[in-house]
């Protein structure tokens, strides 16, 4: 008896969860005169697209590859620079970013590195210079700047550093009309 109610309730536990769909495998070359987009919608032959699009350079070195499902991007999309260095890796859900979203530079360097949920910034965001530097880190809610914002120049010294709680900004918001914070200020003899 034991075995059966296991049983039964291994099938309505898995009966119920939701499937997420996954891209075909069905390769089509992005610029083919097939492939238009209408809206960020793909379409191959006046139809969605469901697989996966990819680009290549003159020498044949892939630039991008891109799943789609009817016709959205959907799963990981990654694109390359000519010298093979992987440029980007996005993650999309039924056309919007989801998930974590990472750029490099050329040299292998990360560039940016944040979360996005429903095409909106959501959390930590990370941003670096061509020489691995960090330059910027943002909090995010809901697509909106909330809590701790730093940025620095390439120096290293602090460009900004500021805090953003309900929707009001507290702190050293950085220069103003090209000119050094600390050159605007003139005593009065």
């Amino acid at each position: 008896m034991k075995r059966l109610v296991f049983f039964v309730a291994m099938f309505l536990a898995f009966s119920c969860t939701k499937r997420e769909p996954k891209v075909p495998h069905i390769f089509q070359l992005k610029s083919a005169k097939m492939v238009r987009f209408v809206n960020d919608v793909a379409f191959v032959n006046q139809q969605k697209f469901s697989g996966y699009l990819y680009d290549l350079y003159p020498n044949k070195d892939t630039v991008s590859v891109e799943g789609f499902i009817n016709g959205k991007l959907w799963g990981r999309c990654r694109k390359w620079y000519p010298n093979q260095q992987l440029m980007e890796e996005r993650f999309y859900y039924q056309g919007r970013k989801n998930g974590t979203q990472t750029a490099y530079w050329d040299n292998g360097n990360k560039r940016f590195e944040f979360v996005a949920k429903d095409d909106a910034y959501q959390g930590e965001l990370k941003e670096w210079s061509f020489d691995g530097k960090l330059s910027h880190v943002g909090h995010f809610k809901e697509g909106q700047e909330e809590g701790s914002q730093k940025m620095w120049y390439d120096t290293g010294k602090i460009r900004a550093n500021y805090v953003i709680k309900n929707g009001k900004r507290y702190g050293l918001l950085g220069t103003k009309n090209c000119k050094n914070v600390s050159d605007s200020i003139f005593v009065v003899k």
